[in-house]
């Protein structure tokens, strides 16, 4: 189970307009695809995204490797990887103007991926999905497809899912939003649906949690649009109910705050079968969540961040 060298295949881009501040990226942006910007490789749209994303990139697409490869023997060869928010695939800094693979395409080019038996891609937004679709297609790519799918409505997702593993094998998920609007009735749903499933969650709790999560403790009425998002996304009042909260909220602790908001979600998922947690850090931007009922699951995972993204393996 060795690991890959990973390729983002970056290329300097000159055509985006660097270091733009938010106001400007609302207005040449669109659910975060440049307007302004397209592809040098393959002239199709981009993701605008900040310095941190290759970090998230290279920690996922290191557990993929790690996990396609230990089990390409297993199940009779029907593994899985479905992700949802994924992209475009293409994604370009806005700080440096260097493009590179976003975690679709690492996927798609890893040497595991020949391992899979269906890779699947949910997104939204339609020109997302059509942009990505094109680039599996120039790569002639039969085993992945990228589809619509709207995270609100999970029953809708697990059958346009089962239609294309046929419900069989087992399953990576990774769900990649940029804020906490992911019913936690998705999680819940998928686990049901497919049964063997193993979960990497991008949590946006050092951005939406951290700016909002005080106001919807000490002010619930007239924030209650967030907390009600917040109540779906932790699929439990039981963060809410803790009085620790409103302690933390009176003095301001955000970091406690964060820690609790995050082991309430671990809660949930304790509550539909998993076992096995760890969380991995993105700068102080997002927590990756991983969720296993085996302890093989957790295992590679503790493989995979042994790999630091400069290439040196670290103790644990």
């Amino acid at each position: 189970m060795k690991t890959e060298r990973l390729d983002f295949k970056s290329v300097p881009n000159p055509s985006c307009i660097r270091n733009c501040n938010k106001e400007a990226r609302q207005e040449m942006t669109s659910d975060d695809l440049c307007n302004e910007t397209i592809s040098v490789i393959d002239q199709l749209p981009v993701r605008c995204v900040g310095e941190w994303a290759v970090q998230k990139i290279f920690r996922l697409v290191q557990y993929f490797g790690i996990f396609s490869s230990g089990m390409k023997n297993s199940w009779d060869g029907k593994i899985n990887y479905i992700e949802i928010c994924s992209g475009t695939g293409r994604c370009i800094n806005r700080t440096s103007g260097e493009e590179f693979n976003g975690t679709a395409m690492c996927v798609l080019e890893h040497p595991n991926f020949k391992h899979l038996h269906r890779a699947i891609f949910i997104d939204y937004n339609e020109r997302v999905v059509d942009t990505l679709n094109k680039r599996i297609e120039n790569r002639k790519i039969d085993s992945a497809i990228a589809i619509l799918g709207d995270y609100n409505d999970p029953i809708s997702i697990c059958e346009k899912i089962i239609k294309e593993t046929a419900g069989v094998g087992l399953n990576l998920v990774f769900i990649d939003p940029t804020d906490c609007s992911v019913p936690f009735t998705l999680i819940s749903e998928i686990k049901k649906s497919l049964r063997h499933v193993d979960f990497i969650i991008n949590i946006a709790i050092g951005t939406d949690v951290n700016r909002n999560i005080r106001t919807t403790i000490m002010s619930p009425i007239t924030h209650k649009t967030v907390k009600d998002k917040y109540l779906k996304f932790l699929g439990s009042d039981a963060f809410y109910q803790n009085p620790k909260v409103q302690t933390y909220a009176e003095h301001g602790d955000h970091t406690k705050l964060r820690n609790l908001f995050r082991d309430a979600y671990t809660d949930s998922l304790r509550a539909i079968g998993y076992v096995y947690f760890d969380f991995k850090h993105v700068e102080n931007f997002y927590d990756l969540v991983f969720a296993s009922s085996h302890e093989k699951g957790l295992e590679f995972w503790q493989k995979a961040n042994a790999i630091k993204i400069d290439g040196q393996r670290s103790l644990f």
